[in-house]
């Protein structure tokens, strides 16, 4: 029976949030089946996940290393703006089809080598440095998009290859009425199963939730706490990177303010998911469960006609709520282990034997 409730309070988050998707898709079934099931809405659903969950993916990550990462929006769309640039320059209307497939393969290397370069400025400034993450990040977000404007003109960049555009906008597995599962989605559910992995199984994964639990600890053990910040950051901005060129090929554009609000859902999803702000805490597989909980609010805004402005609202309350429930739990939690440690040492006082002739 206590393993029972050893393994039921482990998940306890994903049980919480698997029903939260179930009265949410129920609601929305009775509201209005037809709209919601129909295949083209659950399609945009899947297409709205890509980059969304990639962008929570990086948030994820820096969450369980009791850091934040606000720069990563301006690091997805400088990474696309320098790849839609270099197609602008290179191809022509005389560039075959095998040429175009080698540009977008250059123009992928060079993307994620923008992200990983921005992620490791983040780190070594947060790391090495000893700043603060948010006044790292918040200057790097600034300095990223400012070079995307001076490289823009403020303006947004297009006219893309056809074969760029297909590839964000395809879909896999179509079968009759069923449009198929989004390319761009499948990546993310890719990354997303990578990213699982490196976080609950290899010894990087390992560290980086040591050093979020307690850094004095995981440094006294041996680990490398600046590299562990390095390298999650860097590892930050290769995602972002990814997110970018996702943005890109499905919008056909560039631009170095696309995307404003991403970074504020992406921080609602990781609260939503269990990740603490406070660090080492948190199943960082539980981000696609809110992902998934939180498109489905969202599209029953849509189909209610909210206003984006009163949705933005709510969104806002509801990260707030999120945060100060969190707090109030981890609160409740320790209060609790507090006392029965206190019970506990009373109880051995209570039964120690006393010495002879007393």
């Amino acid at each position: 029976m206590s393993k029972y409730f050893k393994i039921t309070e482990k998940t306890e988050k994903t049980v919480q949030l698997i029903a939260i998707i179930a009265v949410l898709f129920m609601t929305m079934v009775i509201m209005d089946h037809e709209r919601f099931l129909r295949p083209v809405n659950i399609h945009n659903m899947l297409m709205q996940l890509a980059e969304l969950g990639v962008y929570s993916l990086c948030i994820g990550i820096v969450y369980l290393a009791k850091g934040i990462d606000i720069s990563i929006v301006s690091i997805g769309n400088l990474a696309g703006i320098v790849s839609g640039l270099m197609f602008r320059s290179a191809i022509t209307p005389y560039t075959t089809q095998g040429e175009i497939a080698g540009f977008i393969a250059l123009a992928v290397v060079i993307s994620l080598t923008i992200g990983l370069v921005c992620g490791l400025i983040n780190g070594i400034l947060i790391a090495g440095l000893g700043i603060f993450p948010i006044l790292v990040t918040l200057g790097t977000q600034s300095l990223f998009m400012g070079i995307g404007l001076i490289l823009t003109q403020g303006r947004a960049v297009t006219d893309f290859p056809r074969m760029l555009t297909d590839i964000g906008n395809i879909s896999l597995f179509a079968v009759g009425d069923f449009r198929g599962l989004p390319l761009v989605t499948a990546i993310f559910i890719t990354l997303f199963i990578i990213m699982s992995i490196v976080v609950h199984k290899t010894p990087f994964g390992l560290k980086l939730q040591w050093y979020g639990a307690n850094q004095k600890v995981s440094f006294f053990s041996g680990i490398s706490n600046t590299r562990v910040v390095i390298r999650t950051y860097a590892l930050s901005g290769l995602l972002a990177s990814v997110a970018g060129l996702i943005t890109m090929a499905r919008t056909s554009s560039a631009m170095a303010t696309y995307g404003e609000t991403l970074i504020f859902q992406a921080l609602m999803v990781c609260v939503l998911a269990g990740l603490s702000p406070i660090g080492g805490k948190g199943k960082y597989y539980n981000i696609i469960f809110a992902m998934i909980a939180l498109q489905i609010l969202s599209t029953g805004f849509n189909m209610m006609r909210i206003s984006p402005l009163i949705r933005e609202s709510i969104f806002g309350i509801m990260l707030i709520a999120a945060i100060v429930l969190e707090i109030m739990q981890t609160n409740t939690k320790a209060a609790r282990l507090n006392r029965a440690a206190i019970a506990a040492e009373r109880e051995t006082d209570s039964t120690a034997v006393k010495p002879p002739g007393d």
